[in-house]
C-alpha cells in the first residue's frame, strides 16, 4: 500500500500509465494534491528535499520506493561510526613510531575489533530501545493497530542515522571530537531522525525527541560501559 506524501494517508495508486512513456499521477482523496509528485522528479532533487528534512521527501522514499538495499546503510553506518572512533585513537596516540602506531591498533581499547564490537553494540541498543519504546506507544495510544510496522520503522532509524555519514568529512577535515563541528553533526543527526521517525511514527515532535531521547541515552550509556570495561581488561 502507498502513501500520499502531503498527508500520510494510504492511496491504492500513485498513477495511472497509458504507455511505457507516458504516465499521469493520481491525486490522493483526503488532500486533494498529487499523491507523490517526487515520481517524476529527478534522483538529485528528491536527495536535496532529504538533506533539507521535507517530511515528502522521506514519505515517498520510505513508503513509496522499494528501499531493499536499506541493509547496505546500517553497515556503512556501522563502518564510519567505527573508524570515526578509531581515527580518535589515533588522534590520541602521542608515539611517533608507524610500527608502534600500527600494533597500536589491535591492543588495548583501540583494538580494531573491540571497536567494530563497541560500536555494533551501542548502534543496536539505540535501535532496540527505540523500537520497544515506539510498539509500547503504538500498543496503548495507536487507533488502527494494523497500520504500525515495526520494519517500517526500522529503516526509518537507518535512513534517518544517514546524517552520520558527516563523519566522513569531520575524519577528512581533521576535526574530530572537536566541539562546534561535532555538535554540529550530531544535531543535524538529531533532526534527521526526528523527521523520519515521526513519518513512520505519526508521533508529535515532542514524543518523537522524548523516544530518541532515550535511545541516544541508552547508546551513550552503553559506550560508557564497554569503554570502562575495555580500561578494567586491559589493567587486568
Amino acid at each position: 500500500m502507498y502513501h500520499c506524501v502531503n498527508c500520510g494517508v494510504e492511496v491504492e495508486e500513485l498513477y495511472t500509465r497509458y504507455c511505457p512513456n507516458v504516465l499521469k499521477l493520481l491525486k490522493c482523496d483526503k488532500c486533494d494534491h498529487l499523491a507523490d509528485k517526487y515520481i517524476e522528479y529527478d534522483p538529485v532533487i528528491i536527495l536535496v528535499d532529504l538533506i533539507l528534512l521535507e517530511k515528502r521527501s522521506y514519505r515517498h522514499l520510505l513508503y513509496n520506493c522499494d528501499l531493499k538495499s536499506w541493509w547496505k546503510l546500517v553497515i556503512i553506518i556501522w563502518l564510519v561510526e567505527s573508524f570515526r572512533d578509531l581515527s580518535l585513537c589515533k588522534s590520541n596516540e602521542t608515539d611517533t613510531d608507524n610500527l608502534r602506531t600500527f600494533q597500536h591498533y589491535f591492543n588495548g581499547q583501540c583494538n580494531l575489533y573491540l571497536i567494530l564490537f563497541k560500536t555494533a553494540f551501542c548502534l543496536t541498543a539505540f535501535v532496540l530501545t527505540v523500537i520497544l519504546y515506539t510498539t509500547i506507544k503504538w500498543y496503548f495510544y495507536s487507533k488502527d493497530k494494523n497500520k504500525n510496522n515495526v520494519l517500517q520503522l526500522l529503516k526509518a532509524i537507518v535512513v534517518g542515522g544517514c546524517g552520520k555519514l558527516l563523519g566522513l568529512l569531520e575524519i577528512t577535515w581533521g576535526h574530530i571530537f572537536s566541539a562546534p563541528h561535532y555538535l554540529l553533526i550530531l544535531g543535524y543527526t538529531l533532526l534527521c531522525w526526528l523527521t523520519a521517525y515521526s513519518v513512520v511514527s505519526n508521533s508529535g515532535k515532542l514524543e518523537s525527541l522524548i523516544i530518541l531521547g532515550l535511545g541516544i541515552l541508552v547508546y551513550s550509556c552503553a559506550s560508557s560501559f564497554l569503554s570502562t570495561m575495555f580500561e578494567s581488561l586491559e589493567l587486568i
